[in-house]
């Protein structure tokens, strides 16, 4: 048997636009948060040969290391190797098109039909199954990122701090200090043999001076749309992707700014379940219910903005940030809390929630659904077609 080679022969050629339409493939067919990851890999390293299985796995390794959406990140580096800071750009925007417009499209529906009886059937259902979510989600970051009993007293300590009131920024950064001082780094990655990084700072740099020189415009031309931007950049910061994003964006959107109430942000998170692509582009339907279409590409935009930038400059920088224990012990705190996070806004929406049997039925379906890994998307349909029957 032919030993499997690191990288195809003949690496697939393409330009700009070549980019963007491979992005685009995979954001419209993929599904799943973390589930998009194989997809991913395999068009990337297998079927197109950009990048090495190695080159790959270290590129996922620093994404996984900074704030922001993970796949969307990995997405920029992969770009950015193919055709630096404009390829980074492409493999962004195919990524993301198709989820931002989905959700875009299906947020205009919903503000038209959510009064209708069998829209609030529908959704009844829908913001338990959100909460189903949000309760595995709870479990999954503890199992993963509070694995001994100082990474749960930190999680604790947060989620106390957290139904206190405390500020995010003061619990963030508290914890990654807790975590230099008592937690463990964990395994670091090793780099391997796979060619110079990228000299990618300057082009951080300037990205940065342009967002600021935006936001700045911004402050004076729409104080609305600039409050939106730095919220859905805290999230960027805040929510290190995947469902994570829910109890992030939550606290944002609903607790802090008003901008919606619990069962709107429901509905909306349940929207963003059903699209392919990045979870965090639920921000289209925040941004669309705050200031209609200009508020959800202007969302999406900021959602995004931050991470992207942090990825530019941390490619540059990778195997030092990879190879730190200093880093990596720092991150294990700030990921520490957000299980505390995510038990606090769980508690949150259950209290929204009208409790009965038809409730408790659809809620003790969903976990079990997710517990055995069906899909996202499938298990959201699931519980709109049972919500139908139910409520």
């Amino acid at each position: 048997m032919a030993q499997e080679t690191d990288r195809p022969a003949r690496p697939t050629r393409t330009g700009i636009g070549g980019i963007f339409w491979q992005f685009l493939v995979v954001g419209l067919t993929a599904y799943g948060g973390p589930a998009m990851m194989p997809a991913l890999r395999d068009r990337v390293v297998r079927k197109l040969g950009w990048l090495g299985r190695e080159e790959f796995r270290l590129g996922l390794g620093l994404c996984q290391s900074l704030p922001g959406g993970t796949l969307m990140q990995l997405s920029a580096w992969v770009g950015l190797k193919r055709a630096g800071l404009a390829g980074a750009l492409a493999a962004y925007a195919g990524f993301s098109v198709p989820s931002f417009a989905l959700v875009t499209l299906l947020t205009l529906f919903y503000s038209d039909s959510r009064s209708l009886p069998l829209a609030v059937s529908v959704f009844t259902g829908l913001k338990v199954v959100v909460l189903a979510i949000c309760l595995m989600a709870c479990i999954d970051f503890i199992k993963r990122f509070a694995p001994t009993t100082r990474h749960m007293a930190v999680t604790a300590g947060a989620a106390a701090l957290f139904l206190g009131g405390a500020g995010v920024v003061p619990i963030i950064g508290g914890a990654a200090l807790c975590g230099m001082l008592f937690l463990d780094p964990g395994p670091g990655i090793l780099p391997g043999s796979i060619g110079p990084p990228p000299r990618s700072l300057p082009l951080a740099l300037g990205l940065a001076g342009l967002d600021i020189l935006l936001l700045g415009w911004l402050f004076y031309a729409d104080r609305q749309l600039f409050n939106l931007s730095i919220s859905m950049m805290k999230v960027d910061m805040l929510a290190f992707g995947g469902f994570g994003v829910i109890p992030v964006m939550f606290r944002e959107v609903v607790v802090l700014h008003g901008w919606m109430d619990e069962r709107t942000f429901l509905d909306g998170m349940a929207l963003a379940q059903v699209t392919p692509g990045p979870t965090m582009l639920a921000s289209a339907f925040v941004g669309y219910w705050v200031r209609g279409v200009i508020g959800a590409v202007v969302a999406s935009i900021a959602i995004f903005a931050c991470s992207f930038i942090i990825v530019l400059a941390a490619a540059q920088y990778r195997d030092a940030i990879i190879a730190s224990k200093l880093a990596r012990k720092a991150l294990s705190g700030v990921l520490a809390t957000l299980g505390g996070m995510i038990v606090v806004v769980s508690i949150t929406l259950a209290q929204a929630v009208h409790w009965g049997w038809p409730q408790g039925t659809v809620l003790v379906l969903s976990l079990i659904a997710l517990a055995v890994h069906i899909p996202v998307p499938v298990i959201v349909l699931g519980g709109a077609g049972l919500s139908m029957l139910l409520f």
